[in-house]
């Protein structure tokens, strides 16, 4: 019960730091919302039993990209033009409105959290706890799962982190 009302409690932090990042006017306020917005995304991952999600998020989103942002911001002005801003802070809100409510559509053919029917917890949880010994020679389940059966999957996602990381020193290291 108070897991249900943390994770609702998180969802609407995630969205009013979403809505008001759109909405802020000064870009130094809107890297730190979104700094914000990084961060309580982690806690509801890690609510959600996805701590290795939750960790990427912690580490990238809330740690590297709002200290990616601080630099590029160094090399920006910071002035504002009234008449471009009004029309894009409605064309955002607008377009952050329709992807979530596209996002609550798409999710609505989700199972259930701890649906124990699920095709997840049916048929895919039991046969890696079965066979992550005899398939991995893990004697871990979660280790089999994320390093053995998903490793394509894990070097990829650190390729694609790696790879930003690089772009973002490179266009750091151009400022001069």
């Amino acid at each position: 019960m108070i897991v249900g009302i943390a994770n609702i409690v998180l969802v609407l932090f995630i969205i009013a730091t979403a809505i008001t990042a759109v909405r802020v006017r000064e870009l130094l306020s809107s890297v730190f919302i979104l700094g914000a917005f990084s961060f309580f995304l982690a806690v509801l991952w890690a609510l959600l039993g996805a701590v290795d999600v939750s960790f990427t998020e912690a580490m990238v989103g809330a740690g590297a990209s709002t200290i990616f942002l601080l630099f590029a911001l160094y090399g920006c002005r910071h002035t504002v033009n009234e008449e471009i801003w009004n029309k894009q802070r409605w064309l955002a809100l607008g377009l952050i409105s329709a992807l979530g409510l596209l996002f609550i559509w798409g999710s609505l053919d989700l199972p259930w959290l701890g649906d124990a029917f699920s095709p997840p917890n049916a048929y895919l949880s039991p046969y890696y706890l079965q066979n992550c010994i005899k398939d991995m020679a893990t004697p871990n389940a979660v280790t089999a799962v994320v390093v053995d059966y998903r490793g394509f999957d894990t070097l990829i996602e650190s390729t694609v982190i790696f790879t930003a990381g690089v772009a973002c020193l490179l266009v750091i290291r151009n400022k001069k």
